[in-house]
């Protein structure tokens, strides 16, 4: 593909994100993501499972939808836009504020997985004592194992957010950490 090609697809991309076809296209994804993530807080609010399950359907399928209108022109300016944001803010220097922020997401990551740890130890003593029933800080089974799945679920996001909000820098920097340097005399 040569510069002439990039530059009208580039141009191709910004005109049609000024058409009707592309704002109807976006709100259907936007609208359906948003109905799925709105799915995923049903249950806690006592929604039952099947009516969650019909948004998650029902966004995906809207989401989907959406192609009728985008197409390959649409696709391609939200990807380049997307991208385009994430690598630039991933990129751009740090201040202290963001970086306190993203220290503080690494150590949600640890703290999370050192409460996993406590309760995996405190229930299988429980557990090896006899007590069937199995209810433990007040939990019922099924109970616990949502408690677990979110807790682990937290954490793995805190850390995946705390990498991205750190910066491409502070990365470079961990990365030192593991090289070793021959000290100066």
């Amino acid at each position: 593909m040569t510069s002439q090609d990039n530059q009208s697809t580039a141009s191709l991309d910004t005109g049609f994100t000024k058409t009707w076809r592309y704002k109807i296209g976006l709100s259907m994804i936007i609208v359906g993501h948003l109905g799925m993530l709105l799915a995923l807080v049903m249950p806690a609010l006592g929604v039952g499972a099947g009516t969650a399950g019909a948004m998650v359907v029902g966004g995906e399928l809207l989401s989907l939808a959406s192609i009728i209108f985008l197409g390959k022109a649409g696709f391609k300016a939200i990807k380049s836009k997307f991208v385009g944001a994430v690598k630039a803010s991933y990129t751009q220097p740090v201040g202290k504020g963001r970086h306190y922020i993203g220290i503080a997401l690494l150590w949600a990551n640890m703290v999370t997985a050192y409460i996993l740890m406590v309760y995996g130890w405190a229930s299988f003593d429980f557990l090896i004592a006899g007590n069937l029933q199995f209810e433990f800080w007040g939990l019922d089974l099924a109970q616990q194992k949502n408690l677990a799945f979110w807790i682990f679920f937290m954490g793995e996001i805190s850390f995946l957010v705390g990498i991205y909000v750190l910066g491409a820098d502070w990365w470079g920097r961990f990365r030192r950490i593991f090289v070793w340097e021959a000290q100066e005399s």
